[in-house]
């Protein structure tokens, strides 16, 4: 579950909930002792919760939602960033790798 936090690229942007991915690199880090500890089973436990489909009902729309902004482009039109939330986007590296380990070799060669 480390390795997930971890691969937040250095200065990546938080979510709408302000949590930004460093908050949670420094407060799992081995400075952060038995709290961190303590604070990455919770994450983890967290993540499994999310991944068996057993999210709340009433924290969808917040969860997996995010904020749209819109950026211009240099030719005049407009790119589309959304913004989602730090926790969900850590679920989502989680779920992700554990696709790719497992369909890696039979994608590879296509």
């Amino acid at each position: 579950m480390a390795q997930a936090v971890l691969y937040f690229p250095k200065g990546s942007a938080g979510g709408p909930d302000g949590l930004l991915p460093q908050h949670l690199k420094d407060l799992i880090s081995n400075s952060a002792r038995f709290g961190g500890k303590k604070l990455l089973a919770a994450v983890t436990a967290f993540t499994n919760l999310m991944l068996s489909g057993n999210t709340p009902e009433q924290v969808r729309p917040l969860f997996f939602g995010a904020t749209l902004t819109a950026l211009n482009k240099k030719d005049g039109g407009v790119r589309p960033i959304a913004v989602g939330c730090t926790l969900r986007r850590m679920v989502a590296n989680v779920a992700s790798r554990t696709v790719l380990e497992r369909m890696g070799s039979l994608l590879a060669p296509l």
